[in-house]
């Protein structure tokens, strides 16, 4: 059997069984893209049922933005405005 993929406290990865609704572990993972991977999984009621299977997995929408995003948005803020006006804008912040 493949390595099972473990989450960042080392416990199984698991979704539910297509066919039975018992648990399955994902076996291996192959990331198309950095939003879209395919999950390869077998069910661990193996007695009963045994089925392996593929499932997609992709990035639906943010909830809350990265902090990353917020900083790339505002250097490129600040990259739009003049270099004068740019130089008035942090005399403020630095409280001069």
């Amino acid at each position: 059997m493949d390595t099972v993929i473990t989450d960042e406290y080392g416990e199984d990865m698991q979704i539910n069984c297509i066919k039975c609704g018992s648990k399955s572990v994902i076996t291996s993972r192959n990331e198309i893209d950095p939003k879209f991977s395919q999950l390869y999984c077998a069910c661990k009621n193996i007695e009963h049922c045994g089925h392996t299977f593929v499932m997609d997995l992709s990035f639906r929408h943010s909830i809350s933005p990265s902090a990353q995003d917020r900083r790339t948005l505002l250097i490129d803020l600040l990259k739009a405005v003049p270099t004068a006006e740019r130089e008035k804008l942090f005399q403020l912040a630095n409280g001069c």
